[in-house]
């Protein structure tokens, strides 16, 4: 019975079900998963109480930039078919 062997092979053992775990912070998961959670009600009660306080001038720049928006994703639309 040798005892060097043992502890060598316990240690080995122990290490490679180490390196094996999704815990070993050493080893860089394959795939992160970030999940975000929006406040849909707060969020949109805060759009229109921030719409109602706009000048018209601000409502006619914001229309043009949709406008634009909108032209180019319906190009990337076009294009995929």
């Amino acid at each position: 019975m040798d005892i060097n062997k043992i502890v060598k092979d316990s240690v080995r053992s122990v290490k490679n079900t180490y390196d094996k775990t999704q815990l070993n912070p050493f080893k860089v998961p394959e795939n992160i998963t970030i999940t975000h959670k929006f406040d849909l009600v707060g969020t949109y009660g805060q759009v229109w109480k921030w719409y109602k306080s706009l000048t018209p001038a601000q409502v006619e720049e914001i229309s043009k930039v949709i406008k634009d928006q909108v032209k180019m994703i319906q190009a990337i639309v076009e294009k995929d078919k």
